[in-house]
């Protein structure tokens, strides 16, 4: 019985820090196989660009709406018990200084919808839709970490594509990075603690 009565104190200095924080994006299947790290031409990405300079990500919020139901003269809410659809999820970076990192997603995106065809580009070995809607999707890890750098939760985006990618403003009068971001929806969020 005492046990259940004992407060439970948290050290002041013990808070999660918003500048702590890693992506990993893996390449999806049908970006792997369009890579060279010999060439630079418009027809190949380079593996090592997807080493993004990420400087900020949202998490979207997580809702499951109520449901007002009329009974006895009140209104009791009730959950809907279903999530809303997520948000897409807004990843700011730096442009690297070939614009590797930028190619890597404007050519990930024209798999999707070529820019000449309007169409999905399809490989050659998969049968339908589906098949090449899935070659074109990965899996982005974004772990939240201590101050000691040890991941202490986990978000796994699963069938993420990218949404959009930012605009570029170039300025004579500005000698900073050049900043960009893009978004990617994904099927399910699944959140663990490490």
């Amino acid at each position: 019985m005492a046990e259940s009565n004992r407060e439970v104190r948290q050290s002041y200095l013990n808070k999660a820090r918003a500048d702590k924080f890693r992506v990993v994006i893996p390449l999806p299947a049908g970006l792997r196989n369009i890579d060279t790290r010999n060439v630079r031409s418009v027809d190949f990405v380079d593996k090592d660009s997807i080493n993004f300079s990420v400087f900020a990500i949202n998490i979207p919020p997580v809702i499951v709406e109520p449901i007002d139901m009329k009974f006895g003269g009140q209104t009791p809410r009730v959950s809907s018990l279903a999530r809303q659809p997520y948000e897409a999820v807004d990843v700011k970076f730096v442009i690297d200084n070939m614009y590797a990192n930028y190619w890597l997603l404007y050519t990930w995106m024209n798999l999707l919808n070529d820019e000449t065809t309007g169409y999905m580009k399809r490989r050659p070995n998969t049968q339908n839709v589906t098949e090449s809607i899935e070659e074109y999707t990965t899996n982005i890890i974004v772990s939240g970490i201590d101050e000691y750098n040890n991941n202490v939760i986990e978000y796994k985006f699963i069938g993420c594509v990218p949404q959009e990618i930012g605009g570029i403003s170039y300025n004579y009068q500005e000698t900073n990075e050049i900043e960009s971001s893009f978004k990617f929806r994904f099927n399910q969020m699944q959140v663990t603690i490490v």
